[in-house]
């Protein structure tokens, strides 16, 4: 075959799957000098000059023996990424293997790339859904080409891969690469984790809040100056500066402190919970003040709804209750990512257009080994099971120190300890903080103060309010709406194999039907321990699961 006719008909099989690195490649005058050389079975083998000999990219004997030696460096199903291309000798053996979900192969030089398309015909891997080459990209856009298009409830584990002499010829562009992928392969770590234990609740207690969500009618204005409140044991301290401040202000509580306010017979205002499991209903053993409105995740637990007649529901970032806000009642939008109730909070401040702050018990630390303001309902929660033996100061230090990465370290004389978790929590809240125009103001804690940056601009007490906080009309009845989410569901398609070549052939439609399922298809492979099923194995579980779900609860109100 002439080497025009390899490079057009490798360019038309590139376009197919890759419309703009195609484009890319057609506009580049340049090539990278290349040496294609004949292997002992008879294959073209790639090689560049390095200090005036030629590097080949795979075996002069054997290439295709040699490529097969990659495959039993790992598993045979997930997604692989791949660093470097060469003549894809190391990528072919991979391409029979239905269970092998996707392949991402990271390239430097966009001039040697095409200099390989004009000399190789490479079309059974370019024409793969399932690959996608990447090629001179900088480390963000990496990042999220995978934080969009990896996700490992469906996909399977993340693999990496290496063809060793072309790694060693870019070895610090692919160092930065890796660097990265590890970054964005940690936070996408977290969040299956936290998918693999509230996946099923989120979806259930969205489900669940439906009837009470099309009836919800509160707004709440916008406010200029808030009080927030958490519950480290410096608020318990605090109480004097808040009552002091609290007839000037606007009193946000977060759930986990308003027992102690109450304690303290200080009224919030306002009271916002996220969390979706059960135990966030301690918080209101004591009761719930009348009149209050309590602003709740569409996740949370119905059984907070019950509470108060004044809900404010919000939605966050679970898929399910994104697609409910965008198809039949849109709900405000809270950032819950900083994974604490504080977090989100500070969001909603800034929500209702506050443009000062003041934050009381955020320690974000235990110090002297204390975790909560006296008050909050682990300290009924504990009483209740003391003994002699095992008195309420020791379970509430046992409490602490069940933490496998608590650390101890000391700030102005005193004993903090500190946890993975907690110091994630005040880098994520700071970040909040110090990318908002509010005026933030901390007041002295017991734990290690947040690191907070001045306002952008000047506190002004006069503006034009243009929003409310509040949830917009809806054109169908909940249950019309389910009832509709549940044939969309049963409709879609049955899932194949390869997994990536499924998805790529379904409307925009199903992708988002699927993408609500993915959360609690991340809790089906981890409780019922089925890692090694086929991706479409897991989508099958999770359909007939979310469908079930959707039955129990639509047959209760018809």
């Amino acid at each position: 075959m002439e080497k025009k006719q390899i490079y057009q008909r490798n360019m038309l099989a590139l376009s197919n799957s890759n419309p703009e690195l195609t484009a890319y490649i057609t506009s580049l005058e340049n090539r990278t000098p290349l040496k294609i050389i004949t292997s002992k079975t008879g294959y073209p083998v790639p090689a560049v000059s390095k200090r005036g000999r030629f590097i080949p990219f795979h075996s002069t004997f054997d290439p295709i023996k040699e490529g097969y030696r990659y495959l039993k460096m790992g598993s045979k199903n997930g997604y692989k990424v791949v660093f470097g291309f060469g003549a894809g000798y190391h990528i072919l053996p991979f391409l029979p293997i239905k269970t092998i979900s996707g392949i991402i192969v990271i390239e430097k030089d966009a001039g040697l790339f095409k200099s390989i398309l004009e000399s190789i015909d490479l079309r059974n891997i370019l024409l793969d859904s399932r690959v996608r080459i990447l090629i001179d990209l900088p480390p963000e856009k990496i990042k999220e080409y995978i934080l969009t298009h990896y996700f490992p409830a469906i996909f399977g584990d993340l693999q990496t891969l290496y063809l060793r002499s072309r790694y060693s010829m870019e070895q610090s562009y692919f160092e930065i690469i890796i660097q990265a992928i590890k970054d964005v392969i940690s936070k996408i770590a977290d969040d299956y984790t936290v998918q693999a234990h509230f996946g099923k609740k989120w979806f259930i207690n969205t489900l669940s809040n439906l009837p009470v969500a099309q009836n919800t009618s509160i707004t709440i204005p916008p406010v200029h100056s808030v009080i927030v409140t958490g519950a480290g044991p410096s608020l318990e301290d605090q109480i004097t500066q808040i009552k002091a401040l609290k007839k000037d202000n606007f009193l946000l509580a977060t759930d986990t402190s308003l027992p102690v306010l109450l304690n303290h017979d200080l009224l919030p205002n306002l009271v916002i919970s996220i969390d979706c499991q059960q135990i966030s209903y301690h918080h209101f053993l004591q009761g719930y003040p009348k009149g209050i409105p309590l602003v709740l995740d569409l996740a949370s637990p119905p059984i907070l709804t019950r509470q108060t007649d004044k809900t404010i529901f919000f939605s966050s970032g679970h898929p399910f209750s994104l697609y409910v806000s965008k198809n039949w009642r849109h709900f405000p939008i809270i950032d819950t990512s900083g994974g604490n109730v504080t977090h989100a909070a500070l969001s909603l401040t800034e929500k209702l257009q506050a443009k000062r702050i003041y934050l009381f018990g955020v320690d974000y630390s235990y110090p002297q080994g204390k975790a909560y303001s006296r008050g909050t309902y682990i300290y009924p929660l504990f009483r209740s099971i003391e003994s002699r033996v095992s008195p309420l100061e020791s379970l509430l230090f046992t409490f602490i120190m069940r933490n496998k990465s608590i650390e101890k370290i000391k700030n102005n004389g005193m004993i903090i300890y500190t946890t993975k978790p907690m110091s994630s929590y005040r880098v994520r809240l700071e970040y909040l903080i110090n990318t908002m125009d509010i005026e933030v103001i901390q007041k002295t804690c017991m734990g290690k103060p947040l690191n907070i940056k001045e306002a952008n601009h000047p506190l002004s007490k006069t503006g034009t309010f243009h929003t409310l906080f509040s949830a917009g009309k809806s054109e169908k009845s909940w249950l019309e709406f389910i009832e509709e989410y549940h044939k969309k569901v049963r409709q879609l398609p049955p899932p194949y194999s390869p997994i990536n070549k499924y998805f790529k052939s379904l409307s925009s439609e199903d992708k988002n039907i699927w993408l609500t399922q993915f959360p609690a298809a991340a809790a089906i492979r981890e409780t019922e321990d089925i890692h090694e099923l086929k991706g479409t194995d897991i989508l099958e579980k999770v359909k007939v699961w979310s469908l079930s779900k959707i039955d129990r609860i639509v047959n209760q109100y018809r």
